[in-house]
Formats: structure tokens, C-alpha cells, sequence
């Protein structure tokens, strides 16, 4: 699949929610890329191989398996096989309650109805009755990610909703998990899908369009770690600007 980034990406939702102008000044800057970014594409194309196997143990589906593991580093290995573990076992506890559970991995969505050109691809989800699950594979360290209140899972769920509206009308739940195993972090948000949506159109379809139309309203906080303008950013350097202040003139 060709290299294609949203202009309102998922991954990037916790900026532009907090600060829309940050839309308009990351498109003067490329992105750079880095060792960290080249191993977690490694992973989940590793995470996906091993799914696919596991899910579908074609004779190609293992081969690919079989090969991935020859060539994969033990801890890489290790690691992305917690996520197998984990995404297999919320398919088993479905299936335990007599519930006919059909997974899919990679799995790309739209969520234009809320953000504009908004889709995303979500690592694995999985549907038992009524009930939806959604899980994300972090392969960093360096930043613990929480599944509370996390746009980007949510904008996933969204995506799921839209595109399988006509197969699934029936959910009523959606569970959101966070694996993130070289630093042992699982997490999860249970939301109804009347809460989602209920969600996406006060706070997420309305912030979407403001950021979507080129705005110059900036805001500083602690969205600003991933966001490629930084460094050149007024609000960012005057909001450090003004605790350095507090700290030096502390009244």
C-alpha cells in the first residue's frame, strides 16, 4: 500500500484536537523519519505476520511465520508474540461465551464522517456479538501510552463503525486496548457506542473542521513532543518562556 498520510491523521488527533494551527505548520516540514520509527514498522509488519498465521495458518501464512522468525531478533520476537498472546486471548474469551468472534488484522477504515478525508488502518480488531474490540501494538518505550480518553483509539473505533456499519449494526460496546509490552503497559477504555458517538460529534467532529480549514490558532501543551513544528513554534516557545518566567519571578 502506497505511503499515505492523512491530513487529519489518527495518530496525530491529540495535537490538532488541542492545537488546530499545528495542521498548517507541519506541512512546511518533511518528515525525517528515524531508527525508532524503522523499528516499530519492523515490529508490526512482524505483529501482523504472526496474526495472520495464527489466524489463518494457511501453508503460505506459516511459511511467512516461519520465516519472520528465522529472521527476527529474539527480543523483537518476544515481544511481538505478547501481542499475539494478547489479541488471541480477547478472541478466546469471546468465543468461551458462545459468541461467534470474526477478527481482522491491518485492517483500514474511514472516519470521514467526523474528520474530513480522516481513515487509518487499525493493528487488530475483533467483533463477538455485541461487543467490538480494538487494539493498538506500541512497539516504543519511551512514552507510555494510556487507552483512557485516547483519540487515536477512538477515531479507530469510529473508522470501524463507519465501515462495517451495514454488517454490524447491532454493537453496543467498544473496548479499546493499548498493548505496549517492552515496557509491560496494557491498557483498556470501555465505552457504549451511544458514548463514542455521542463523543465524535460534540468534541471530535467540530475540532476536526476547525483544524481541517487551515487555522492559525495555536496551542501549547503536551501534544507538542511529536509534532514536527516544534521547534519553531511561537506559542510552544513562549508558553516555555512564561514557566521559566514563573520560576525565576515566582510572584
Amino acid at each position: 500500500m502506497p505511503d499515505i498520510h492523512a491530513k487529519l491523521s489518527a495518530s496525530g488527533s491529540d495535537r490538532w484536537m488541542h492545537c488546530p494551527g499545528s495542521v498548517v505548520l507541519e506541512e512546511y516540514f518533511e518528515d525525517e523519519g528515524s531508527e525508532y520509527a524503522s523499528e516499530g514498522t519492523q515490529a508490526h509488519a512482524i505483529a501482523e505476520t504472526r496474526m495472520r498465521a495464527r489466524l489463518d495458518p494457511t501453508p503460505q501464512n506459516v511459511r511467512n511465520a516461519e520465516y519472520a522468525e528465522e529472521t527476527t531478533d529474539a527480543e523483537m520476537w518476544a515481544f511481538t508474540g505478547q501481542y499475539e498472546d494478547y489479541c488471541s486471548q480477547i478472541i478466546d474469551g469471546m468465543q468461551l461465551q458462545g459468541r461467534i468472534v470474526r477478527a481482522y488484522v491491518e485492517q483500514r477504515v474511514q472516519f470521514n464522517d467526523w474528520v474530513p478525508d480522516g481513515f487509518g488502518t487499525v493493528d487488530f480488531c475483533a467483533v463477538g456479538g455485541d461487543d467490538l474490540h480494538i487494539v493498538d501494538f506500541k512497539y516504543g518505550k519511551g512514552v507510555k501510552v494510556s487507552a483512557k480518553n485516547n483519540s487515536q483509539m477512538r477515531d479507530y473505533a469510529l473508522g470501524f463503525l463507519q465501515e462495517f456499519a451495514l454488517i454490524y449494526d447491532n454493537l453496543k460496546t467498544v473496548t479499546m486496548h493499548i498493548v505496549q509490552p517492552r515496557i509491560n503497559n496494557v491498557s483498556s477504555e470501555t465505552l457504549t457506542v451511544e458514548e463514542l458517538l455521542e463523543w465524535a460529534e460534540k468534541e471530535l467532529k467540530p475540532k476536526a473542521k476547525v483544524a481541517y480549514n487551515n487555522t492559525r490558532e495555536y496551542a501549547a501543551g503536551k501534544h507538542c513532543k511529536f509534532c514536527k513544528a516544534k521547534a519553531v513554534c511561537k506559542a510552544r516557545a513562549n508558553s516555555i518562556l512564561g514557566r521559566i518566567a514563573d520560576i525565576l519571578i515566582p510572584f
